[in-house]
């Protein structure tokens, strides 16, 4: 009997052995351009959630919007032994010698949200960001059909900040050449910075003499600064502007009437998903996802698209809330 018990405490133990040095092995890195923007935080929590779920590691680097520390760290991560790599590119060109660098070690290279350019990228998985634009121009539109607005877009740098330009300008343009909407300011904001976002905006104000009745906006960082900027002049609440995140600040400034409407991304759809595939590929599994192809101007990368959604003050409840991507407490706890 006592031969039995201590067999059976051997068997537990190496079973014990063996699936912690499973889990040990299959190793993913997280790349993300920086905690700095609030979102990423939320990304990294349900992705490391998934990721353990599926009985794989997560190592996790920050770059803080440093193209050349993401780089090093990517190169850390891989002679770490990590089986795939997903990556926030801090920079959507550089990144592309990340890829090049993974694959000379048979590391696979996930996309995450922002397609990596002109590289043998393996996947993307993302939201269809040309349709943020449109959701954005579409509701401002439709509040004012006739009228002048200002585009206040992210870094130039940031492939997506491009794309979700195309898709304002898709729904903006017939507008425009009928002569119903005038535009009169398009810039790119480096960093997406929320402070650049209102000298910008504080600058427009000051030299145009034109009444300004909209400001499509590329995330709801710099609609924050955008918010200031008009506020400075006795206009907040007067002046249509869109965002792009949910961030909770944003959400406040619906409820509160001083910004229009916001578009949600299910960042927990976009962090399971890309959870999910990567550990397939550490698994060497088949992929079964339904697969698009996106351009990255070297192949057509299999991608996996997710749809946003537009929230304004008639649906938080139902979407942010509803999927606990926020809570009414946080939103009313926020301070602008």
């Amino acid at each position: 009997m006592k031969l039995s018990n201590v067999t059976f405490f051997l068997l537990i133990l190496i079973f014990f052995i063996s699936c912690t040095e499973q889990k040990s092995d299959l190793k993913i890195g997280f790349l993300v351009d920086s905690f700095e923007i609030s979102r990423w935080q939320k990304d990294r929590k349900y992705f490391i959630e998934k990721v353990n779920e599926l009985g794989a590691e997560v190592i996790v680097k920050s770059a803080n919007g440093d193209d050349a520390v993401q780089y090093s760290q990517a190169l850390e991560l891989i002679e770490q032994g990590v089986k795939v790599l997903v990556v926030v590119a801090t920079n959507t060109n550089t990144a592309a010698a990340i890829v090049r660098d993974a694959h000379k070690k048979d590391v696979k290279v996930i996309a995450y949200a922002r397609v990596i350019k002109n590289c043998d990228l393996d996947y993307l998985i993302t939201f269809n960001v040309e349709k943020i634009g449109e959701l954005q121009a579409d509701y401002i539109l439709n509040k004012v059909p006739k009228g002048n607005y200002v585009l206040i877009n992210g870094d130039k740098s940031d492939i997506n900040a491009i794309i979700e330009h195309d898709g304002v300008m898709k729904s903006l343009k017939p507008q425009i050449e009928n002569g119903n909407i005038k535009l009169i300011y398009d810039t790119y904001i480096e960093a997406w910075s929320p402070k650049d976002a209102e000298f910008t905006m504080n600058k427009v104000i000051e030299l145009s003499d034109e009444k300004i009745d909209a400001v499509i906006v590329g995330n709801d960082g710099m609609a924050g600064g955008v918010y200031s900027a008009l506020a400075n002049y006795g206009l907040s609440g007067e002046v249509f502007i869109t965002g792009l995140d949910a961030e909770a600040i944003a959400c406040k400034r619906i409820l509160n009437g001083d910004q229009a409407m916001t578009v949600y991304m299910s960042i927990r759809k976009l962090a399971y998903a890309n959870a999910e595939l990567a550990v397939t590929l550490a698994k060497n599994k088949e992929i079964k996802e339904k697969l698009s192809f996106i351009n990255n101007g070297r192949i057509d990368v299999p991608s996996i698209v997710l749809e946003p959604q537009a929230v304004d003050k008639s649906n938080i409840e139902s979407t942010v809330i509803a999927e606990e991507f926020l809570t009414m407490e946080e939103i009313e706890n926020s301070s602008y």
